[in-house]
């Protein structure tokens, strides 16, 4: 198979030309052209490659090509590459029968990454079948696309399938279902005054990433655990926290940032401005963002400050959704990385608040900034205690699956099983059940005995192991009476199909819920608050001049760790930092110093964090 060009004149195409790097020893073909024209991407196997067919790209040199240049072992492997299609952004989608996937040929998409290109990435389902999955086009909108497969039924052998993205595109859809590249993508924010032309500096923006703020405690070395919706299901992970970028905007304006693909949201503030947030996808391939800023002049100027209770940990990208009683309009706010939120609501007014964490009600509470005036009151501050973990919630233990046929409990499984023990350590009070499943082979008595014998060997790692008192465990075995997927009696199922449902959760019983307003601040009446579950009479409210507000640089499970936090604070010249545990918490907390307002509390965590590289927060604490 050889390449040919031909050129259109009027309604008439020339006679073909063979391109120069053609010969009669190796096949070239699947040609596909750059939105440009300099660029000819196409599939050969000739001599030198990585495998049978492997990718390469020719550059336009006036009237002819240069010499194909191999893609590389990043895109080429020992099997075959074929069928590129680049897009105008410069994704390059293509098959491969040389990479783990579903069947023999697969759908991988990569991207440019200086002169060499990023690990590919698998399109997964739908688009990948037990089948050959090939040749996918897609318009310049990423909304509509056709591709060949011979594994997804159909006439024939291959056949030919559209598809069409509901909501976005296919960069949003392969970013919600998780299937992005490995590399930072280059993003711009440019904030502008409300005028749209006057470039506002020095205005302080925040971008967080909203999956991976969900804070629920610390393992034994410190690392934050959080709470990450997974497919549905709550899954617990070690995080680094507060992914992300802060900073403030240069003359002109404009803040960059490299971040991974994912959900965030961006605040932008600054004095005398209302702040504003924004949730933005983030996609592979970077993006341009523009936002104008309101004045703040006759609006209430709130704060609001969400932590764990517990942990001492802020609850970084928490959601609040304020309604206003009077009109019904909904404002949806995000905690910042240091769990507060800055924001700016109607005065005269009455608010429900609602605040959510990883898509979940944790409690509630109101509103009224009727008696606000920008004279008398300032600002208006409500400081929150939770806990994340109210009754009823299942959170799943991924790396729990058990052999078929087998109750042993596999080494792998000891990671997710420790973050348990750490998290009932830090929760004193909280009965958990392990709940295992068996997946549909073998009967139904047996696979209830199965998985009864599984839980038991949870329980009994986290009792012998970690020392876990057995009254707070409730192990229980469902069989297989709560597939997670089609396999049932008789179903056509891979093992690794099979395995999804060889699992265990945890599911908490009792004695960790609560979320409770602890200060208010500001002459406006704030109304009472909700616990999860519990009658309102259990909420406590103070003024502002029964609160200190404390600076933490870090809480530790372990005394040996804040000392030495310790040690590198007061080498840095903080000669009143101190280690204390607050109420009933476990942690101890590094506190670097303490002030009577929160202005003043939040100026020491910015000396903090700009001269001595340490993350720091305000904890706001009644006398």
């Amino acid at each position: 198979m050889k390449l040919y060009i031909s050129q259109k004149t009027g309604e008439t195409w020339g006679e073909p030309e063979a391109l120069p790097f053609n010969t009669d020893q190796h096949d070239d073909c699947h040609p596909s052209v750059s939105i440009d024209g300099d660029k000819l991407f196409f599939a050969s196997n000739r001599p030198g490659g990585f495998g049978g067919m492997d990718l390469y790209v020719s550059f336009r040199l006036g009237d002819t090509w240069s010499d194909p240049l191999n893609l590389g072992p990043k895109v080429n492997t020992s099997g075959n590459e074929a069928f590129p299609f680049l897009h105008a952004d410069n994704t390059l989608y293509f098959a491969s029968d040389g990479r783990p996937g579903q069947g023999g040929f697969d759908l991988f998409y990569t991207l440019p990454d200086g002169s060499d290109w990023i690990a590919p990435v698998n399109l997964g389902n739908p688009f990948n079948t037990k089948g050959d999955d090939f040749g996918l086009i897609v318009d310049l909108d990423k909304i509509n696309g056709y591709y060949s497969t011979n594994g997804n039924g159909g006439l024939g052998g291959d056949d030919i399938f559209s598809f069409h993205i509901e909501n976005g595109n296919l960069d949003d859809y392969l970013l919600q279902n998780k299937r992005v590249p490995d590399r930072d993508a280059e993003v711009t924010l440019t904030v502008f005054d409300t005028d749209g032309k006057t470039p506002l500096a020095d205005a302080v923006v925040q971008i967080l990433n909203l999956e991976q703020n969900n804070a629920v405690g610390r393992d034994s070395l410190g690392n934050v655990i959080t709470l990450q919706n997974v497919g549905g299901q709550d899954v617990i992970k070690v995080q680094p926290q507060n992914r992300g970028a802060t900073g403030t905007t240069d003359s002109e304006g404009r803040f960059p940032a490299a971040l991974r693909p994912g959900n965030y949201v961006l605040i932008i503030g600054k004095e005398g401005y209302q702040t504003k947030q924004i949730r933005q996808k983030i996609g592979q391939a970077g993006s341009e963002l523009v936002v104008a800023l309101d004045k703040s002049a006759g609006k209430a100027h709130w704060n609001a400050t969400l932590f764990n209770d517990l942990t001492n940990t802020p609850l970084a990208g928490a959601t609040m959704v304020l309604t206003n009683q009077a009109t019904g309009k909904k404002d949806t706010v995000a905690t910042d990385r240091n769990g507060m939120v800055d924001y700016y609501l109607d005065q005269k007014s009455k608010y429900a608040v609602d605040i959510y964490q990883n898509g979940k009600l944790k409690g509630s509470t109101k509103l009224d900034t009727e008696a606000w005036t920008e004279e008398n009151s300032g600002k208006m501050t409500l400081n929150i205690a939770a806990t994340p973990f109210p009754a009823g919630t299942v959170i799943e233990l991924p790396n729990i699956y058990y052999n078929y046929n087998d109750a042993t409990l596999r080494p792998d499984a000891r990671k997710d099983l420790d973050l348990v023990s750490d998290i009932l350590r830090q929760y004193p009070q909280m009965v958990i059940e392990l709940s295992s499943h068996t997946d549909s082979r073998g009967t139904t008595e047996y696979n209830r005995g199965l998985s009864q014998r599984r839980a038991d060997q949870v329980a009994e790692y986290l009792i012998r192991q970690k020392k876990v008192d057995p009254k707070r465990l409730r192990p229980k075995g469902y069989g297989e009476s709560q597939l997670r997927n089609q396999c049932a009696d008789d179903a056509d199922c891979s093992e690794r199909e099979h395995a999804r449902n060889r699992r265990t959760e945890i599911r908490v019983l009792a004695g960790a819920d609560g979320l409770e307003v602890v200060a208010t601040e500001g002459d406006p009446q704030t109304e009472g608050a909700m616990r999860v579950n519990q009658p309102p009479s259990n909420v406590q409210v103070s003024r502002n001049d029964r609160l200190d507000y404390y600076v933490i640089a870090g809480s530790f499970l372990m005394e040996n760790r804040a000392k030495s936090q310790l040690e590198r604070l007061k080498n840095a010249g903080y000669e009143e930092a101190e280690v204390r545990q607050f109420g009933k918490s476990p942690f101890f907390s590094v506190v670097a110093g303490r002030a009577s307002t929160l202005e003043a509390a939040q100026a020491l965590k910015r000396q903090i964090e700009s001269k001595n590289d340490l993350e720091a927060f305000v904890k706001p604490v009644r006398r």
